[in-house]
């Protein structure tokens, strides 16, 4: 199976606060073992801005995809839904 690569970005203003949008694909091997093969995923997150700063360490949303596409259609939903997601603290 063919795994697109993807790295969106985009910075979103939300009641002067900025935020940082972020959707990337991203290798995950689930067993310290060698038995299994490493999986892909999709996954947006949302962080906030300081200055110039990206608070990477404190994510506000997180969410992960098995495909291209439905990462994709998540990242535009997370720029199109920011004020939601941060008055409403969803952390899904």
């Amino acid at each position: 199976m063919e795994h697109n690569d993807l790295e969106l970005k985009h910075i979103a203003t939300v009641d002067d606060k900025r935020y940082f949008i972020s959707t990337i694909k991203m290798q995950v091997r689930h067993s310290w073992l060698n038995q299994h093969n490493n999986v892909f995923v999709y996954e947006t997150m949302i962080f906030k801005k300081d200055g110039d700063q990206v608070i990477y360490h404190e994510p506000i949303f997180n969410r992960r995809y098995s495909t291209y596409d439905e990462a994709i259609h998540g990242h535009e939903n997370a720029v199109n839904t920011i004020g939601r997601i941060v008055r409403e603290g969803i952390l899904c």
